[in-house]
């Protein structure tokens, strides 16, 4: 199965701008169902036709906070976006999501930034965590000509 990501239309362009920067506060949220839309720019848009995962068995409604964020700008055409990996520990029945948006929690509507598809519904029992492991070279990198 193949992870797929997609950017939402505005997300270069918050990151390019500096609209979006290190005092931000950045949330994961996991979901269960749904259909991307790049057009969306609010989170109430990007998960209105999402199923969320139940604030249940490890898994808070809203997200998690991602931690250690990094939005430096890398030259003066570049942005790079990384936190540290997304760790849900799983209890009860466990926790099962097929995809995640990641959004901003600070930024007036809390614009979503990107969508993650895992391919097919993940699951972790109880006991085990739930996770979104980010590339080591950044989550997003961004570069204009």
């Amino acid at each position: 199965m193949a992870v797929t990501v997609s950017l939402y239309n505005h997300t270069a362009s918050l990151f390019l701008s500096g609209a979006i920067n290190n005092t931000d506060s950045f949330k994961v949220i996991l979901l269960s169902s749904g259909t991307f839309s790049a057009a969306d720019t609010t989170l109430a848009q990007a998960s209105a036709g999402y199923t969320e995962v139940t604030n249940a068995n490890g898994y808070t409604s809203g997200g998690l906070l991602l931690t250690n964020v990094v939005t430096p700008i890398v030259t003066t055409n570049d942005a790079k976006f990384d936190a540290d990996d997304a760790v849900w520990n799983a209890t009860g029945s466990g926790i099962t999501a097929a995809e995640a948006i990641v959004y901003d929690d600070t930024l007036a509507n809390d614009p979503p930034l990107f969508f993650i598809d895992f391919g097919a519904s993940e699951t972790a029992p109880a006991s085990t965590d739930f996770k979104i492991i980010w590339p080591a070279n950044g989550i997003l990198v961004l570069t204009t000509p």
